[in-house]
């Protein structure tokens, strides 16, 4: 797979057949469901018979970082793939849970303006910053269908294993139509989940979902703390999980993105009282390595964060950039959830703004379109 360059150091996702979004296809076309998009060229002998998929989302690790830490293993074949844009778990799932591109989802971040809510929204907790979870649940407009809900009409019977502090939540619920959800309390737990899951009959998919690589690259970024997180992971998982795992079953492994590390002398931050507000309509929304910006001078917008900016960040105007999204059909509200011009942070910088004045610094960050951010590693085991 050759990536194609939006710049000398950004890339785009590759929507013609080897990123995320293709992977799950694959899964629709070796179920015998109809595809959305290309799927994933995969060999096809690892999918050859088995009745029973296994596929273990693991949240924040590019594709390098995997196979730097991966103990040399013939048996697990390691393919590079790419996430979608932006490079964030609001999107990427969605992406990973429909086979559709963010342009047709319309979950295009963590922070979302809605029109159906009339307010800025945390998509994950589904509410605005700074309120409880859920908030706006019930007032969202979704058409969202996921590849549960195909495959059931194919008797594929679907799981969907996730942490229990986020089971029940309002983006897991929409995430998880279709499928039965089963909350785990840590990774032996999930493990076991798997085990007895695909120990059964008939024709399973069984996504769980695992968060820890992720949640120590924001605290402590990329460096030997992650690697000890990633290398413990992938030994107990061989270990544990997928010598015991029956002929009959496929295994494999995805990440939502990558990570980079941002220092704090690197972070931009921006509040009410910014001079770059004059120009805007309403705060940013999106992610803290990309934004989404609101203005009814888009000329002159763009004329003041290249002169204030310019090596810090590339500035788009999403109508002529529609591409960087995917294919397929634009969802409704498309162009008002990406607003006016769309900002991607170069190099290891970031782009912050300060909402509820409780936001923090993180060593470790995603959204933009680095190689690090947006290669990830799509593994595959079969015994």
């Amino acid at each position: 797979m050759k990536l194609r360059k939006l710049t000398d150091d950004l890339f785009v996702p590759s929507y013609d057949g080897y990123s995320i979004v293709n992977f799950s296809n694959l899964i629709l076309e070796h179920f015998g469901s109809v595809t959305f998009h290309e799927p994933f060229p995969l060999e096809r002998s690892y999918l050859s018979g088995a009745e029973k998929v296994v596929v273990m989302v693991l949240d924040g690790v590019g594709y390098e970082k995997f196979v730097k830490n991966l103990p040399e293993d013939p048996t697990l074949k390691v393919y590079p793939c790419t996430s979608v844009f932006p490079t964030t778990t609001a999107t990427a799932l969605p992406s990973i849970y429909s086979g559709l591109t963010p342009l047709e989802h319309g979950f295009l971040g963590y922070l979302l303006y809605l029109k159906e809510t009339g307010c800025l929204v945390n998509v994950i907790d589904m509410s605005p910053p700074g309120y409880p979870r859920d908030t706006v649940l019930r007032n969202l407009n979704t058409s969202f269908r996921t590849i549960f809900q195909v495959l059931s009409e194919k008797g594929v019977k679907s799981f969907f294993l996730v942490p229990r502090h986020i089971a029940g939540s309002g983006f897991s619920k929409i995430m998880s139509v279709g499928a039965e959800q089963v909350p785990f309390s840590g990774f032996g737990d999930m493990i076991q989940a798997i085990l007895d899951i695909s120990d059964g009959e008939g024709k399973k998919l069984i996504f769980s979902y695992w968060p820890s690589c992720d949640s120590v690259a924001h605290r402590s970024g990329v460096g030997k703390a992650y690697e000890v997180e990633l290398r413990w992971f992938v030994e107990i998982l061989k270990k544990e999980l997928l010598r015991k795992l029956r002929p009959d079953t496929t295994f494999f492994l995805l990440s939502d993105h990558g990570v980079i590390e941002t220092p704090q002398e690197n972070e931009i931050w921006w509040d009410n009282s910014s001079e770059v507000m004059k120009f805007l309509e309403k705060p940013p929304s999106g992610e803290q390595r990309m934004m989404y910006l609101y203005t009814r001078r888009k000329r002159t917008l763009i004329e003041y964060l290249v002169e204030k900016y310019k090596d810090l960040a590339l500035f788009l105007d999403p109508k002529e950039h529609m591409w960087l999204f995917g294919k397929g059909r634009r969802h409704w509200d498309f162009f008002e959830r990406v607003g006016d011009v769309v900002l991607i942070a170069r190099g290891n910088y970031s782009f912050n703004y300060r909402y509820t004045g409780k936001e923090e610094s993180l060593k470790g960050r995603h959204g933009s379109l680095t190689k690090d951010e947006l290669l990830v590693p799509l593994a595959v085991y079969r015994r």
